[in-house]
């Protein structure tokens, strides 16, 4: 563990994010970890660090929010989707949030989810819909997107029930979910459904990233060396041969989607990858607004007791959802 803090500190990473790395390790090394293929022995203490780390380094979400349970039907059967309801006398416009985990971990009840999404609500007075999509590799791609969309669809077949329009939806995720969140809003562009807005936050947007400079320099101290391999084997299949795109970076057209902030991390291999999709969106078109966050690792966005970056980090995604909540509703370019 004292190497790779050494290498953090060497890389630039902020004081605050060197103290996190130093509590995943030791958090990570005083539980039992079970074998690679035990995904729900994984998934259980994945969920037991992550509530650990979040009560020592994100603010508590603010009780204001109402928060309510939904079970709603998808093409494969039923998912549970969280509702964050701020009080509110704006215009409502709905946000769906779909969590990270390198679609094979997390979930909707992991205790960072509900403080981001609570802070966040009320913060820009915009519901939050979280959404319990399907893992890997017992649900392979496309699964999670599938999920994803329909939930898009129940939202906008019942907008006026929960007090907005249709066309005041946005997505956006977190590494796996931002991955999920770019591919909704291309496959949303497709069947002629409009969306508000995109937030990509350390976006998986390409999944094959081995060559780039970002992900040789600070894979193994991301921990995501031969991880993301596995990963990516678990989500698509051995083969890696699935039938379309699952990844923005696979798309050939960008044009006349929904405008984007995109936030990456100064030492997070998927740095690279991320940028260039920004890039591809502005020559596309689209409306982008791209933040890079310095001395960051990917996974650190949330640290918000201990990191003025990471609190620069949320202010920006909560202002831009506020600047979005605030103009008349329209449809994208």
């Amino acid at each position: 563990m004292s190497d790779y803090l050494a290498r953090a500190r060497a890389a630039g990473c902020e004081p605050a994010v060197s103290d996190w790395l130093a509590t995943v390790y030791a958090t990570r090394s005083s539980l039992p970890q079970p074998p690679p293929d035990d995904w729900i022995g994984r998934r259980t203490v994945a969920r037991e660090i992550s509530d650990i780390l979040a009560a020592r380094f994100t603010a508590p979400g603010p009780a204001a929010c109402e928060v309510t349970r939904h079970r709603v039907p998808t093409r494969a059967g039923q998912i549970t989707v969280v509702h964050y309801r701020p009080p509110t006398a704006r215009p409502r416009m709905a946000h769906l949030i779909f969590h990270g985990g390198g679609f094979v971990l997390g979930s909707v009840d992991e205790d960072i989810n509900n403080r981001v999404c609570r802070t966040r609500a009320l913060a820009a007075g915009v519901d939050f819909f979280d959404v319990d999509y399907r893992l890997a590799p017992e649900h392979k791609f496309p699964a999670a997107l599938e999920d994803c969309l329909d939930v898009l669809h129940w939202l906008r077949a019942n907008a006026a029930e929960f007090g907005f329009e249709t066309d005041r939806i946005g997505v956006g995720g977190i590494s796996a979910g931002g991955n999920l969140a770019a591919m909704v809003a291309v496959h949303a562009r497709d069947l002629g459904v409009p969306l508000d807005h995109q937030i990509l936050e350390v976006p998986a947007t390409d999944l094959h990233i081995e060559r780039d400079e970002s992900f040789l320099a600070y894979a193994e101290l991301n921990d995501l060396g031969g991880d993301f391999t596995a990963l990516r084997a678990a989500y698509l299949g051995a083969d890696h041969s699935p039938v379309g795109p699952a990844a923005p970076a696979e798309v050939a057209d960008l044009s006349n989607l929904a405008p984007a902030l995109v936030i990456t991390a100064e030492l997070d291999p998927l740095r690279d990858s991320g940028e260039a999709y920004a890039a591809a969106l502005a020559a596309a078109g689209v409306p982008v607004r791209h933040w890079r966050a310095p001395g960051h690792l990917h996974g650190s966005g949330t640290l918000t007791l201990t990191s003025p970056t990471a609190r620069a980090w949320q202010d920006l995604a909560v202002e831009f959802l506020r600047s979005r909540a605030i103009q008349p509703a329209s449809t994208h370019p």
